[in-house]
């Protein structure tokens, strides 16, 4: 498969995965090739120029371009290792892809494989051996804290665990918190924007993916809010397990008021991943930038023909209502599909 790749001497090979893997960058599913004295790593995409400064930095000499690699050999998929344990009609239904946080996986499963729920489970857990709890979703999202029902298909367990991600671990409990470990590369992108001397505020910060991430990469004081009581435990705890303690600070509030009581006016950059209803909140964003301005990093559902552009007009109409104006986008892009024609879009944005 052609991918772009970042070639690397030898002798920095070890230390490139490591950075690779932490930024989300590196494009697993293929092998690593190497030519001499050089080791190309297969990218996931083109670098952005944050990323490339970065790699630069710590790498030195680093070489850019696109080549053909090979796949890694896998396990035999959940649909093969089925066969013959389920009716065949029904192999077409099992998803080929499933949520995998700490060491408990979350599959959706159709109605008509829910009779069959241990043994898909079981089939999973023997392809992913460190999975040690299986739970099928019982619903779709619900409340203001984003959660759903959860039921245990195989394995055993608590459902609180800890996962890790570009060399932070979180802990929470599934049951209780929102965390999606597909938002993993978007974590990475936001943090590597952030810079030395910033307030960030994270609204809806969940157990701290965004904020934990920049205040470990940078000198940054950052706000993170949450309404969820559980949230806000677990966000605390991983405070001190990532070791930012007063780098990062936990609220436990409505976004809206936790800015009304003391934020206003405070930050360079503002986070708003609660896509169902960020759109009614980037007048908050706007009154806790500062005066001068700030970027927003803004999350919204948007669909075709054009969600790229639906999620823009929506962020600039909601600034401008504000009375503020956004002077560029900086980035646009689709983060992930939500259902049929209808994306999860993340729009980056300077507001003055």
């Amino acid at each position: 498969m052609r991918k772009p790749y970042l070639g690397v001497a030898r002798e920095k090979a070890s230390k490139a995965l490591e950075l690779l893997r932490k930024m989300g960058l590196l494009d697993a599913s293929l092998r690593p090739a190497r030519r001499g004295h050089t080791v190309f790593f297969p990218l996931r995409e083109e670098l952005p120029d944050e990323a490339l400064r970065a790699l630069k930095e710590a790498l030195g000499r680093v070489e850019l371009g696109e080549m053909e690699f090979e796949p890694r050999a896998r396990p035999a998929g959940l649909r093969e290792l089925l066969a013959g344990r389920i009716p065949g009609e029904l192999l077409e239904l099992v998803p080929r892809s499933f949520d995998v946080v700490g060491d408990i996986a979350i599959i959706e499963l159709p109605d008509p494989l829910r009779p069959y729920g241990p043994e898909i489970g079981r089939a999973l857990m023997e392809i992913h051996r460190r999975v040690r709890l299986v739970l099928a979703k019982g619903g779709p999202i619900r409340g203001d804290f984003r959660l759903r029902e959860l039921v245990p298909i195989a394995g055993s367990g608590p459902t609180e665990t800890t996962h890790r991600e570009h060399g932070c671990s979180f802990r929470l409990d599934v049951a209780k918190v929102y965390f999606s470990p597909r938002l993993s590369y978007e974590h990475a992108r936001v943090a590597s924007q952030a810079r030395d001397g910033e307030v960030i505020l994270d609204l809806f910060a969940g157990v701290g993916p965004f904020p934990i991430l920049m205040a470990r990469r940078r000198e940054v004081l950052a706000y993170a809010v949450d309404a969820n009581p559980w949230a806000f435990h677990y966000l605390a705890y991983n405070v001190v397990l990532n070791k930012v303690r007063g780098h990062v600070v936990p609220l436990l509030s409505d976004a809206r008021e936790a800015v009304e009581r003391g934020l206003k006016g405070v930050a360079d950059r503002v986070v708003m991943n609660l896509p169902e209803k960020a759109r009614e909140f980037l007048d908050v964003a706007c009154e806790a930038l500062r005066p001068g301005g700030g970027v927003i990093h803004f999350y919204t559902f948007a669909g075709a023909p054009e969600p790229e552009q639906e999620a823009i007009r929506a962020l600039v109409a909601g600034v401008e209502e504000a009375g503020r104006s956004v002077k560029r986008v900086l980035a646009v892009r689709r983060v992930r599909a939500v259902g049929p024609f209808r994306w999860q879009v993340a729009v980056d944005a300077e507001v003055i």
